[in-house]
């Protein structure tokens, strides 16, 4: 419970900007995390099941900066359009249209989105609420800096939103071999590595810091400087640790709905992220933080090598 406790406060102590922020208890610099694949593909599979086929009936925009359309045209284009499809690209959400259009959210640093059932009221100020045919509200919340933009696409090579990204690491045309290709290009730190968009689409901070753990391998030591042992070693932690995040719910403490319950249940299971000064899980010896890349690395020093 100390340790939960401990984590949590190191998590959610942080100040709301991104960059260099600090535990307001321990003056720790810590990061502000983006939402990684196992937090999306949380939210897309519980949107999924509660709007996929319903239909869009009213539309109510308090933020229009957080779109890239006037709010009429938003508003017009997607009113009566039924959510044919939702998917999930690196960190974005796409909601496919009827009208051969898509939504593409991003959640950035704070964002959230929460699903109010017909018999509930919306709380709080949501960026966009949309209303369904069933009478759930549908309320994203915090885009000061993510967006909701609205594309007349459907296909993802034809949406500008997702260029650029890499390969998605739980596809099956995501291979060893694959990784191994990527790795021999590559020359640089290996955390920050795993968080480049373009060599690997959707690992984030919280991730690469756990499967960097998982593999046993330092933050800072250089791709290049990897075993192949490491390295296949890393491709299957990467894996295994995304899919039972996933499974868990991810690591994020905004709920989906007032019925959720799987929100935010891998949390516990973080070995080394966020548990500066706590012992390691494996051997005792207490957690490390220092600065990889520009981001904070959490690390056994003894585990890692």
């Amino acid at each position: 419970m100390i340790q939960e406790s401990h984590l949590r406060t190191q998590r959610s102590h942080c100040l709301s900007v991104a960059g260099n922020v600090k535990n307001e208890d321990t003056g720790e610099r810590i990061d502000r995390e983006l939402p990684e694949i196992p937090e999306i593909e949380t939210v897309r599979r519980q949107l999924a099941q509660h709007v996929q086929g319903k239909i869009i009936e009213t539309v109510m925009v308090n933020r229009e900066k957080s779109l890239n359309v006037s709010v009429n045209n938003f508003i017009d284009t997607i009113t009566g359009q039924q959510i044919i499809k939702v998917r999930r690209r690196a960190k974005q959400i796409i909601l496919t249209l009827s009208n051969a259009h898509s939504l593409v959210v991003h959640f950035m640093l704070e964002g959230y989105v929460r699903i109010f059932y017909s018999r509930e009221t919306v709380s709080g100020r949501p960026s966009v609420v949309f209303t369904l045919n069933s009478g759930d509200k549908m309320a994203f919340f915090k885009l000061t800096l993510g967006y909701i933009h609205l594309v007349p696409a459907v296909n993802f090579a034809d949406i500008p939103e997702l260029s650029g990204l890499g390969p998605e690491p739980l596809s099956p045309e995501f291979t060893p071999e694959e990784f191994l290709n990527l790795l021999s290009k590559r020359k640089g730190m290996i955390k920050p590595l795993l968080m480049d968009q373009a060599f690997l689409a959707g690992i984030g901070n919280v991730y690469s810091n756990e499967t960097l753990f998982c593999s046993r391998i330092r933050p800072e030591r250089k791709a290049a400087a990897l075993t192949t042992t490491e390295k296949i070693n890393l491709y299957h932690c990467i894996r295994d640790i995304l899919t039972r995040a996933i499974e868990l719910g991810g690591v994020n403490e905004d709920k989906f709905a007032s019925d959720d319950i799987l929100t935010g249940g891998f949390e516990p299971h973080l070995q080394v992220a966020y548990r500066t000064g706590l012992p390691c899980y494996v051997c005792r010896t207490s957690i490390e933080t220092k600065r990889v890349g520009g981001r904070n690395a959490f690390y056994c020093p003894v585990c890692q090598r």
